[in-house]
């Protein structure tokens, strides 16, 4: 391949070096916070590989290699070029087990059908160390020495992508046609479609040129493969940026900075007032789970437990009188809230032929927008109802086992 004292990848430093900090915070990032899936594991082993083969790309490890390895530099230095092209076929493996998976494919199998695909990468990865010993020992990259080894190192190399690549460009296309397809699984399908066939009409490209320059004796138009790692570089970029979305935005979550979340703790002072006051309308959460609930059904929960609060607490005014979001303005109605929970606290008896409700949760059936709106703005004006609550009163919330 390249000479001990060149980079492989042709990309400077002040480009790889950031490039290769984002892959590993990436990794770490979806290591610690998506790493349960079948999926997330298999896009997890992925970008591993991609590190790994940025890594064996870069000049500084290669003799970094050299100088740990015994042998000679040269030999040392020119078998971590050849064999970064095992982490990319390691790339391709488990991409194709996703597009499997998304294909339709039972994923109780998942890890059984990647022992098969990557036992396959491995049996490509010895075919390209024999068919690149020629180069090696030139002290050459692939291209630079052509001939006939080489061709079967670029065909070796490039039937895998191409395999996986048409299958994941095939997959892309029939759920970008699917009406129910989100706005950013399209932009995510785009990304994959678009990076699948340009890595297709790369490779393809490459292999025919290859054969063609043997058969003419023609020197190849790219005998340093700049086009290959810059290819390998932008492809690992986009791949990898399609996979910081998720991950960005599972921490966003998990820090409570999402939207959702900032509507909980709107939420939270009254809903934490009426169900002290109400504490028989909480609704039990699934044994065994708690943070890990997805915060929309915890915000619904929330808010069909201050429903619930609201329907009984009517018990306790004036006949008439409603307590429900958007019966008036919502200090008016956070006035007559805060009436009905001193009633109730005094010991007043609840008005005869009305009964309290008890709501249960149906998570992902509910629409929460338009009660939504309507029960922040009854939060926003509590506060100041709250006030109207004697000392006596507020000590019976307070000490309600409902906290």
């Amino acid at each position: 391949m390249l000479g001990t004292g060149e980079m492989t990848s042709h990309i400077p430093l002040y480009l790889s070096v950031p490039i290769i900090v984002g892959i590993f915070a990436t990794l770490i990032g979806r290591a610690l916070l998506l790493n349960e899936t079948t999926v997330d594991r298999l896009i997890n082993r992925a970008i591993t590989a991609a590190l790994v083969g940025m890594l064996l790309r870069e000049s500084w490890v290669e003799h970094a290699l050299a100088w740990m390895l015994p042998g000679d530099d040269n030999n040392v230095v020119n078998l971590a070029r050849q064999v970064s092209h095992g982490p990319v076929l390691l790339i391709v493996s488990s991409l194709y087990g996703i597009a499997k998976l998304w294909g339709g494919a039972d994923p109780a199998t998942a890890w059984k059908r990647q022992r098969r695909y990557d036992l396959f990468v491995v049996a490509c990865t010895v075919i390209l160390m024999i068919a690149g010993t020629p180069a090696r020992r030139a002290n050459l990259l692939v291209d630079q020495l052509l001939g006939w080894p080489a061709v079967v190192f670029l065909t070796v190399y490039c039937l895998p992508i191409a395999a996986a690549m048409i299958l994941l460009v095939r997959i892309c296309i029939r759920e970008m046609r699917h009406e129910d397809t989100t706005v950013y699984e399209r932009a995510v399908f785009a990304v994959i479609l678009i990076t699948g066939v340009g890595l297709c009409a790369d490779i393809t490209f490459s292999v025919v040129e290859a054969i063609t320059c043997v058969l003419t004796d023609q020197p190849i138009s790219d005998p340093e493969m700049r086009r290959d790692a810059a290819t390998f570089v932008a492809a690992t970029v986009f791949l990898v940026g399609v996979t910081v979305v998720p991950l960005v935005s599972t921490l966003i979550t998990r820090l409570g900075w999402d939207r959702v979340s900032r509507y909980r703790r709107r939420l939270h002072p009254l809903w934490a007032d009426l169900t002290a006051a109400v504490p028989e309308v909480v609704l039990d959460l699934p044994r065994g789970r708690g943070s890990d609930i997805d915060p929309a059904v915890l915000l619904h929960r929330m808010t069909v437990e201050i429903r619930d609060s609201l329907l009984d607490l009517e018990r306790y005014t004036d006949a008439g009188e409603t307590l429900r979001p958007g019966s008036g303005a919502a200090q008016d109605n956070a006035r007559r809230i805060a009436v009905a929970m001193a009633a109730k606290a005094g010991g007043r008896e609840p008005r005869i032929g009305l009964t309290s409700f008890r709501t249960e949760i149906q998570p992902g059936t509910h629409d929460l927008t338009a009660e939504l709106l309507e029960l922040l703005a009854l939060a926003t004006a509590w506060p100041r109802a709250r006030g109207m609550l004697t000392t006596d009163d507020c000590r019976r919330l307070d000490l309600s086992v409902a906290r």
